[in-house]
């Protein structure tokens, strides 16, 4: 256990530089370009979310929770947004608010959303499009809008795009109908709106919406291209965003390439590590390590985004740790999820990351929210209160933490700390990266086990043949999800016990479906951990089976733990709707491994620097990211000199806390150019020096 008394020790010790001391130097003359706002966004999810998540596709309205009370934001009883959650924003980072929330573009009509109540496509529908833009001008903050892929036919989004466009920004004129439409509405001046997303992880298609659809890349290109050049037709201004999926997928080189001509910036979202599963110490460290590497993975995608013949900006319009695990102490609501957030956004504001904007999933109430002032998804209570998690902590003492102009700031001599591999993240150990190598291992399937169909065997005819690595599953009225297993694969004996490796499978595939056949699905093939998703998060998905109706070919990479024996095999039967029938046929089914590598030992201590517009303040933000350790510091300021210093410290002994917690916060006189100060281990600690 740590001790208590590390974290209660005082911050700022009156000492000489120690031998052992990490030196950060801040150069307040050195000046690296202003602290962009629009990289501190944050997220909204206030659309119909039929079909997407919980509430089924046929329900007869959307949730009000979105749809009338606009996730918290609006006050729908007296139709303004609601004052007291204004000002609990004014607590937090906040340049940007990005609408209609992720996946719920999907469904997002935008002209159901606007006009008089009783002309909406429902009556519970009081928080629409001019609602949200109230919220951003109540907010003082940039407003970001998602154009939807799968809420309208393919042929109609273009037209319906280029008329948001003029509804948002055009003058209110005879030859702008819609923008005459606004005005109408009560809103005269144009909006003026800069940023459009095209799409939502349109990669994934449209949930359990009927009929299910989901672009290849090839279709989402041409879906982009014709989109927005309606949508800069009517304003040339306008920035624009395509989406990227992973580093290795084949949809990213295909969107980069065909999208650049008309492109702004490059759409990237990410949750990561995957923590889930893990224990206090083994995700802190997993998250520590995955900060260089999730450095690595934006390098890779700028790699992809140059293949279109132009270095764009990122947009990273989703971001946060992965976790999903339901219940009140989640790690998304925790001191360690706070923490490193926070990291991540002082490293996205640096200049070299070329990052347009950035925004956090998710600040206010639903399912990720780290301030809840709405304790049900129905109606808010008659008398608010306010619960703040622990990783709201961070976001707090960053927005008091910043200044306005970014600054020089170096660390030397830092520790270095190791970490085993976790779900997406490699070991981080030595002094080098040591990419994936060895030979290419081919893994032979261990044995087919048919008898996990057993429970679907009235739906469910199943066939294959180890020798010839294919199946084939004859459906017939099949209506359930599920994820049946049907083979296994060991870890290739050339790749040591404890080592991380990798397994890529590859495949062909089709799917035939009956003609009497009245359902669909998102049909797949998934490989995983053989100790299961609960035990491990160590799985991946391949998507699109059910739109092969010609043999096509798929494959897909998935990074294994050090201690991962098996790799398990299976189906994906998602988003049912109706009776399925058909045939569903893999064959060539490859398996090969290799040992996935490692990364050095990551930095025990990271630092930032930032001041004032009128350069009388200077504020460092420094992180110990070390699990176990103290750590000393001295902090040298070069052109800045400083009478006293005020500073929060944030420690909590238990990094998967979730419960709100106070700084330790401190004043103290400056003498000289220097301050040393201990840091307890896996803390933020926030200065200001005037």
């Amino acid at each position: 256990m740590i001790s208590r008394l590390s974290a209660l020790a005082a911050v700022f010790l009156g000492l000489a530089l120690a031998a052992e001391e990490v030196t950060i130097t801040v150069d307040a003359a050195r000046n690296r370009g202003p602290v962009r706002e629009l990289v501190f966004g944050q997220n909204i999810e206030c659309g119909d979310s039929r079909g997407v998540f919980s509430l089924p596709a046929d329900a007869p309205t959307p949730r009000p929770f979105e749809v009338t009370w606009g996730q918290g934001y609006w006050d729908a009883v007296n139709n303004r947004p609601d004052p007291a959650v204004v000002e609990i924003m004014k607590q937090f980072p906040y340049g940007a608010l990005r609408y209609p929330g992720g996946c719920l573009a999907h469904n997002f009509r935008w002209k159901e959303s606007v006009g008089p109540l009783e002309n909406r496509g429902s009556h519970i529908w009081t928080f629409g499009l001019d609602e949200y833009l109230a919220v951003c001008a109540a907010l003082k903050c940039e407003p970001q809008i998602i154009v939807t892929d799968y809420g309208l036919d393919a042929a109609e989004i273009p037209q319906d795009a280029a008329d948001l466009v003029e509804y948002l920004n055009m003058p209110a004129e005879p030859k702008y109908p819609w923008a005459m439409k606004r005005a109408a509405n009560g809103h005269k001046e144009p909006y003026g709106v800069k940023y459009f997303e095209i799409g939502n992880e349109s990669y994934h298609g449209n949930h359990a919406n009927k009929p299910f659809r989901r672009f290849t890349e090839q279709e989402y290109a041409r879906y982009f291209n014709a989109t927005v050049a309606a949508m800069k037709k009517v304003d040339p201004s306008i920035k624009t965003g395509y989406i990227l999926e992973g580093v290795e997928s084949p949809w990213s080189p295909v969107v980069a390439k065909e999208c650049a001509k008309l492109a702004d910036f490059a759409i990237v979202h990410s949750y990561y590590p995957q923590i889930d599963a893990l224990g206090p110490e083994p995700a802190f460290k997993a998250a520590m390590a995955g900060g260089p590497q999730f450095d690595h993975m934006l390098e890779e995608f700028r790699k992809i985004i140059r293949l279109g013949g132009r270095e764009l900006p990122i947009g990273l319009t989703e971001f946060n740790v992965r976790s999903i695990a339901p219940g009140p102490n989640a790690w998304r609501y925790s001191f360690l999820a706070g923490m490193q957030n926070a990291e991540t956004w002082c490293k996205l504001i640096q200049p070299e990351e070329n990052i347009l904007m950035a925004n956090y999933w998710s600040l206010l109430n639903a399912m990720y929210g780290v301030v809840v002032t709405l304790p049900g998804a129905k109606v808010p209570p008659a008398g608010k209160s306010v619960e703040y998690k622990a990783a709201s902590r961070f976001f707090r003492t960053l927005k008091s933490f910043t200044g306005a102009e970014l600054v020089g700031c170096a660390v030397a001599g830092e520790p270095k700390c190791e970490a085993a591999a976790a779900p997406g993240v490699l070991a981080a150990h030595g002094d080098k990266l040591v990419a994936e190598g060895g030979q290419t291992v081919d893994v032979p399937i261990e044995k087919y086990e048919l008898s996990r169909f057993k429970p679907f065997e009235n739906n469910l005819r199943v066939s294959g043949s180890p020798e010839k690595r294919d199946l084939t599953v004859e459906i017939r009225d099949f209506g359930k999800e599920a994820y049946p297993v049907f083979a296994f694969a060991r870890r290739p004996a050339s790749i040591p016990a404890g080592m991380a490796w990798n397994a890529a499978v590859s495949f062909e595939a089709r799917f035939v479906p009956a003609p009497d056949s009245t359902g669909s699905a998102t049909l797949g093939f998934g490989f995983m951990d053989a100790r299961g998703w609960d035990a491990t998060r160590c799985a991946a998905a391949v998507y699109g089976v059910n739109t092969a109706r010609e043999w096509t070919t798929f494959s897909h990479p998935l990074q294994m733990l050090g201690d991962s024996e098996r790799l398990a095999l299976l189906v994906r039967f998602q988003h049912m709707n109706g009776k399925l029938s058909g045939k569903l046929e893999f064959r060539n089914i490859e398996i090969t491994a290799r040992p996935a590598g490692h990364f050095p030992a990551y930095p025990g201590v990271s630092a930032y620097a930032t001041k004032s517009a009128d350069g009388k303040k200077l504020f460092v933000m420094v992180f110990n990211r070390s699990y176990d350790q103290t750590i000393s510091v001295k902090i040298k300021l070069d052109h800045f000199k400083a009478a006293k210093v005020s500073s929060e410290e944030l420690y909590q002994e238990n990094v998967a806390a979730v419960k709100d917690f106070d700084p330790t916060r401190k004043q103290e006189a400056v003498t000289g150019d220097a301050l040393s100060l201990r840091l307890p281990p896996h803390s933020m600690t926030a200065l200001e020096f005037e």
